[in-house]
C-alpha cells in the first residue's frame, strides 16, 4: 500500500511538472520534428550532387579515362548515394508521421497560456 501511494506522489510530480511545461515542451518537440523535415531535405539535395558525381565518374570509366582514384570514388558514391537517398526519403517519413501523430497538440500550443 506504501508502494502505491509512493508512486502516486512520484506520478503527481510527474504530471505537475508537465503541466508547468506544457508549452515549451510542445514548442521543443514541434522544433525537432522541423528538423526531420530539414534534414531530410539536404540529404535528398546532396544525394542528388553525389549521384550526379557518380554518373561523371561512371562516364570517365566508361570512356577509358579514370584514373584509379575515379574508380575508387565511382565504387563509394554508387552505393552511397543510394543510401542517401533511403535515408532522406526515411527522415521525410519520419517528419510526416510525427506530424501528423501530434497534430493536435501543436494546435493546442497557440491556445495555452504562458
Amino acid at each position: 500500500m506504501e508502494d502505491e501511494e509512493g508512486e502516486l506522489t512520484q506520478l503527481k510530480t510527474l504530471y505537475d511538472e508537465l503541466w508547468r511545461d506544457a508549452k515549451t515542451m510542445i514548442k521543443d518537440m514541434r522544433r525537432s520534428i522541423f528538423v526531420y523535415f530539414f534534414a531530410g531535405f539536404y540529404v535528398l539535395a546532396f544525394s542528388a550532387i553525389m549521384i550526379g558525381t557518380a554518373i561523371s565518374d561512371w562516364g570517365k570509366i566508361t570512356s577509358g579515362s579514370a584514373t584509379s582514384l575515379t574508380y575508387f570514388y565511382a565504387a563509394v558514391e554508387t552505393p552511397g548515394s543510394v543510401i542517401m537517398v533511403a535515408f532522406g526519403v526515411a527522415l521525410l517519413y519520419w517528419h510526416y508521421k510525427l506530424r501528423n501523430r501530434y497534430s493536435k497538440l501543436i494546435k493546442m500550443e497557440k491556445t495555452l497560456e504562458d
